[in-house]
């Protein structure tokens, strides 16, 4: 009895203790760092217990709700993580160490591989993929736009799949209608064709001394995006499914029928010519008493949605051991359309709407302990559907037509149509709604295959890369296209009130054209790369072969030239050096070629050279100014369609309170600063 006994209060005291425990307390404190200045936006989080968090205020402050005897972690970008056991006390202060990492350890991807932070003497930027991950377009270079300093980017369409143009500071006087070369994993592709969630790393390079090595290809800026790779342990599965609804940002608001016919009597009578329109016949348009004759149509209410959906998921799986590691995922995108349908069709859809079906494959294989070979497999597959007539022929009439010019429809269903074209000026409705429908298919499949050695044997830092890669391209189009019957009515109703009608055009049933087109894309590359350091001295080289091909293989009529081969050629170096981390030189080259030129002035050589000093590690510096991370100047010199180009940046790299700001300055031709 007295063991039971025992037992029982036992456990009723661990109940009790437990439910205590239980019991929410309020934390608060401070967050500062070893300046004592306060960080702004620390994460405090709640070990074991995920959705519950808090963030530092302007003074560092926080205050957070927990159960006691559990540990509170502060996590900072770029500042190491502390945790701190809750017990009883009600206030906890934390100062955050920076991490060990330092400025000179940070990493850019740069046209000839991984490159210290610290040892650059271009403009390149890393632009934050998760900024990219967050935009709700289903397009990267979309997204670019407003979140990448020096890119301009210019959409001309707002139909779904459409794809802004973009440029890296401004358009260059080498072929002024080329954007940015970009290239995914060492390959030229498209920007569009990938999945955001694949990417791992997302960099630009702007100026002509990161870009020289790529010749005239480069003339515009260069991106450089690296796709993830499998990691050795466990299959890690990750699933993401979003949805956004699209709304119309700004849309020309247009006068209703007595408005616009007032002032086209006002215009005419401005003219010392007879008004349009009567007293009588004003006082209709108002009243809407006669919508065939005297119209009053809102065209963007009659077409367009308030706004529309848009779908994007992705699945992806990665593991591996020590000799081999995966990395496959798979992506679907699906973007609704702004304009209205016919909900009388059943058998097709007019609208712009546009899916895309993403798929991706990288394995890494340890062949020895030297050599790596990376084998990769992507594509894509897109649908785009719209109009039998286009989105471009249905806005052209949407911003060209007026309130008054023809109904919808006539009241007794004929289709009104504008003029004696013979039908084809009918209004933005009918053309949305039944004119047919138009297909789009596109499908990319993309192989590569790259091979690195370590040439340590030979001598220490040097390694070899070579890749080749092989895409297909095809295109197939289907519009299935109809004309209904249309009519004008006559400008006045006979004596019974009935309209009299002429027909403008006969109905035409639906009818098929289609079409096709592919391409072929060839790639190699060879690479030798060597770094090394000599205590205060810092070697590096890098030579670069490379040609490709571009060939038609679809579509090519009657025409010879399409039969031919668009071919390039070039050879590329680089060499570096640095003391210290603290005088830099930078000394790049391309010599480039291109069938596209005639026999003679096909090869072309693109020079630039670069230089920087890192005033920040001076002993002065480093004695007197401790707030100074780093400090360069830099300058550099290139060549470029037959002049001579030189930049001077100023790069400033240091914290200010909770904030770590990195700005470079321009001075050319005219000094400025330009925040990058």
């Amino acid at each position: 009895m007295m063991k039971n006994f025992l037992f029982i209060c036992m456990l009723l005291l661990g109940l009790s203790t437990s439910a205590l425990a239980q019991e929410s307390i309020v934390v608060t404190g401070v967050v500062t760092d070893t300046n004592k200045e306060p960080m702004i936006g620390v994460n405090v989080s709640i070990s074991n217990i995920p959705g519950l968090g808090a963030i530092t205020d302007l003074n560092g402050k926080y205050s957070i709700k927990m159960p006691p005897y559990h540990k509170l972690v502060f996590t900072y970008i770029g500042f190491e993580k502390v945790e701190v056991l809750v017990k009883e006390q009600r206030t906890v202060n934390v100062t955050m160490k920076e991490a060990s990492a330092r400025e000179i350890d940070e990493v850019v991807i740069t046209g000839t591989g991984a490159q210290k932070k610290l040892t650059v003497t271009g403009a390149i930027t890393n632009v934050d993929v998760d900024v990219l991950k967050a935009n709700p377009s289903g397009s990267m270079a979309n997204a670019l736009a407003g979140n990448v300093p020096g890119i301009l980017a210019m959409q001309t369409s707002g139909k779904p799949g459409s794809v802004s143009e973009f440029w890296i500071r401004g358009i260059s006087t080498f072929g002024a209608s080329n954007s940015a070369l970009v290239l995914v994993d060492g390959f030229e592709r498209s920007l569009d064709e990938i999945n955001v969630e694949d990417v791992e790393s997302f960099s630009v390079l702007k100026d002509a001394s990161a870009t020289a090595i790529y010749g005239s290809k480069g003339a515009n800026g260069v991106v450089l995006i690296t796709t993830k790779h499998g990691k050795a342990g466990k299959i890690n599965i990750s699933a993401k499914a979003e949805t956004f609804y699209n709304m119309l940002t700004q849309v020309p608001d247009f006068v209703d029928g007595y408005t616009y016919a007032s002032m086209a009597n006002e215009a005419k009578i401005t003219r010392n010519l007879e008004p349009l329109y009567k007293a009588d016949e004003l006082e209709i348009f108002r009243l809407g008493l006669d919508p065939d004759l005297y119209p009053n149509v809102n065209w963007i209410d009659e077409l367009l949605r308030k706004g529309s959906w848009s779908t994007r998921a992705t699945l992806s799986m990665n593991g591996g051991g020590n000799t081999a590691r995966y990395y496959v995922s798979g992506s679907y995108l699906d973007q609704q359309g702004m304009y209205k349908v016919d909900k009388a069709l059943k058998d097709y859809n007019t609208n712009a709407n546009f899916r895309r079906w993403n798929y991706r494959m990288n394995v890494d294989i340890d062949i020895t302990k030297s050599t790596l070979l990376k084998v990769g497999v992507s594509g894509s597959l897109q649908k785009a559907n719209d109009s039998g007539v286009g989105s471009d022929a249905i806005w052209t009439a949407l911003m060209g037509y007026n309130a008054i010019m023809v109904p919808k429809l006539y009241s007794n269903g004929y289709v009104p149509a504008y003029g004696n074209d013979n039908g084809d000026r009918f209004n933005p409705w009918v053309q949305a709604t039944m004119t047919g429908y138009r297909e789009n298919w596109k499908n990319n499949i993309q192989t590569n295959v790259t091979l690195e050695q370590k040439l340590d044997f030979i001598t220490k830092g040097l390694r070899f890369v070579g890749r080749f890669g092989y895409d297909t391209e095809n295109n197939n189009w289907i519009n299935r296209r109809k004309w209904p019957e249309q009519w004008k009515a006559k400008r006045f109703r006979a004596t019974d009130g009935t309209l009299d009608y002429d027909r403008v055009a006969e109905e035409r049933k639906m009818f098929q054209e289609s079409g096709s087109d592919g391409l072929r894309n060839e790639f190699f590359e060879a690479e030798l790369h060597y770094s090394r350091g000599f205590k205060h001295h810092h070697l590096g080289g890098t030579l670069k072969y490379n040609q490709s091909s571009k060939i038609k293989t679809v579509g090519l009529g009657d025409d010879l030239k399409q039969g031919i081969a668009r071919r390039n050629q070039g050879l590329a170096g680089r060499f570096t050096y640095n003391w210290n981390y603290r005088y830099f030189i930078d000394f790049n080259f391309g010599y480039t070629g291109s069938e596209n030129f005639a026999a003679g002035h096909r090869f072309g050589f693109f020079p630039a050279i670069s230089g920087a000093w890192n005033i920040a590690e001076e002993s002065l510096i480093k004695k007197h100014l401790k707030w100074m991370k780093m400090h360069k100047i830099l300058l550099n010199m290139s060549t470029h369609a037959g002049k001579v180009w030189y930049n001077v940046y100023i790069m400033i790299h240091r914290k200010f309170k909770n904030c770590t700001h990195s700005l470079m300055g321009k001075a050319s031709e005219r000094c400025r600063f330009l925040a990058e």
